[in-house]
């Protein structure tokens, strides 16, 4: 095992994301910045404590601790732990950022799906999940949050239900004005005052 100090790890990796992320998303380099590393090239593991962060593109994670498990030259998985560790990506060009935090994130490049644990929550088009484990996959958009159960000596948990069942926040569209009530609105803005001849030219 080697432990560096203040290492940043460029690491190719060739498995593409969703068609539904932006184009250059997975052409990009996976950069890697954290305080320390092990690495265990027989295992195919590196650790990255401190301050660890992890881009590739839009996709952004933020965690005080990384575990990254190689097959080869490419990612395989990785799982980053925080209090809480925090994710984000540009999934669909034109649309919100898509961001999530949980106490561990388990990162699947091969299947592309994340999965979020403890505390877990996360935030897509204004709608908001929230529960104690959280999946999210990247190539068909979908979300699959289940609960805690409440138990005694269960941590208490303010994102979920006092029963441990999950919440989930959805954001009714934007009304659109009628267009009469459109055109009434933009014949009631105030029009500047006409600007007054002098006396002596009346």
């Amino acid at each position: 095992m080697n432990l560096l100090s203040k290492l940043t790890l460029l690491a190719l990796v060739t498995t593409p994301l969703t068609a539904l992320s932006l184009p250059d998303d997975w052409q990009q380099a996976m950069t890697i910045l954290s305080d320390t590393a092990e690495i265990d090239r027989r295992a195919g593991t590196v650790i990255y404590e401190g301050n660890v962060i992890l881009t590739q593109g839009t996709l952004k994670i933020q965690a005080e601790r990384l575990l990254v498990l190689r097959d080869g030259d490419s990612l395989e998985k990785a799982v980053a732990e925080g209090s809480p560790a925090l994710y984000e990506q540009q999934i669909e060009a034109g649309k919100p950022v898509t961001t999530a935090h949980g106490n561990r994130i388990d990162y699947y490049t091969v299947e592309r799906r994340i999965t979020l644990r403890g505390d877990a929550e996360l935030q897509q088009d204004g709608n908001l999940f929230s529960g104690d484990q959280i999946t999210y996959d990247m190539v068909s958009e979908t979300v699959k949050a289940s609960g805690n159960q409440a138990t005694s000596d269960s941590v208490d948990n303010s994102e979920t239900t006092p029963d441990g069942r999950i919440k989930v926040v959805i954001q009714p569209p934007k009304p659109k004005l009628p267009e009469t009530q459109a055109t009434e609105a933009q014949a009631s803005e105030i029009q500047p005052p006409e600007a007054q001849q002098p006396e002596n030219q009346k």
